[in-house]
């Protein structure tokens, strides 16, 4: 390898948990977060580095656009489904990679992420780029290929939109959530304890009157007797065990099977008086692989292995 490529390998490892960050904003999804990613370094790694001014930012930008082109596919794709669709969760690590710093130093919510989807590409790209990574007007335009003025009504006009659409409280502003964090993780800790114990009757106290359960299995439940009846009744009967978890920043449940599998992620949503007002389940294959392969039975017998022993276990 010469000098050139590995300054460039350098340069690309260096940016490549922002990169990786914001394309799972755009798109919602890890794995394709990961592809628009790699399409990158592939552009980057055909690219005549002496005519780049600003490494980081021409990274940036071809992430940026690699991503509103794969969205406006996925948009289409996602609406044909029959059963809902919901981002992918990113479930925080104890010991975080650069992708994981990088995507707190980022952070919004889970549901927020949802309400992004109802966003356009452009709108949704100017909103991360502005909201999440601090960017400004005149950069957002570079990226985006639109005007200064224009970018900034495009992020005004997501701003009202995911406000008139959103749950409640300022979806906008990063700085006060819904729920104080601590009176939040105790709400959680209840669900997880009520769904342990299949315990109905303190399920049903959970939530509100009418409280939504979203699920990328099935629609909506409205209601605090229809989001029991059609989601936790089934679901906490299967269960082997509910596990406090911390998904895009907060505290969350996550559904065990017998084997130790992860078979569920739930995102909680609480309202001002301490009970819940909506659920995001996750119980899709595809998106729990990325979660299983870290943190699942299986992950969790091949790191034993490796403390027990001294060699590198490959699992």
């Amino acid at each position: 390898m010469t000098k050139d490529e590995m300054d460039k390998v350098a340069t690309f490892a260096a940016s490549r948990g922002k990169l990786i960050s914001l394309a799972y904003r755009m798109l919602g999804s890890r794995a394709e977060a990961e592809d628009v990613v790699q399409d990158a370094w592939l552009r980057w790694h055909l690219a005549d580095a002496s005519t780049v001014r600003t490494p980081a930012a021409w990274l940036t930008t071809i992430t940026v656009r690699l991503a509103i082109d794969r969205l406006r596919h996925l948009r289409m794709e996602r609406q044909s489904r029959a059963a809902g669709w919901l981002p992918e969760p990113w479930l925080d690590g104890i010991a975080p990679s650069a992708e994981d710093e990088a995507l707190r130093a980022s952070a919004m919510s889970y549901g927020l992420l949802l309400l992004l989807e109802r966003l356009t590409p452009d709108e949704r790209a100017a909103f991360v780029l502005h909201e999440a990574f601090d960017c400004g007007y005149a950069d957002i335009a570079q990226m985006i290929g639109k005007s200064v003025a224009n970018c900034r009504q495009i992020v005004h006009r997501a701003k009202t939109r995911l406000r008139r659409e959103g749950d409640g409280h300022r979806t906008g502003d990063r700085s006060k959530p819904a729920v104080d964090p601590s009176a939040h993780a105790q709400v959680v800790e209840r669900l997880r304890a009520a769904i342990e114990a299949q315990d109905r009757a303190q399920l049903l106290r959970l939530f509100t009157e009418d409280a939504v359960v979203l699920s990328d299995a099935e629609e909506v439940g409205t209601g605090a007797a229809i989001a029991s009846a059609r989601w936790v009744d089934p679901v906490s009967s299967s269960v082997h065990a509910a596990e406090a978890v911390t998904i895009n920043g907060a505290a969350s449940v996550a559904l065990l099977s017998a084997d130790g599998a992860i078979a569920g992620l739930v995102d909680v949503v609480c309202a001002h008086d301490g009970r819940i007002a909506r659920l995001h389940v996750v119980t899709s294959v595809g998106h729990l692989r990325a979660v299983n392969d870290a943190w699942g039975a299986r992950a969790v017998a091949c790191l034993l292995k490796r403390i027990a022993r001294t060699e590198p276990v490959t699992c």
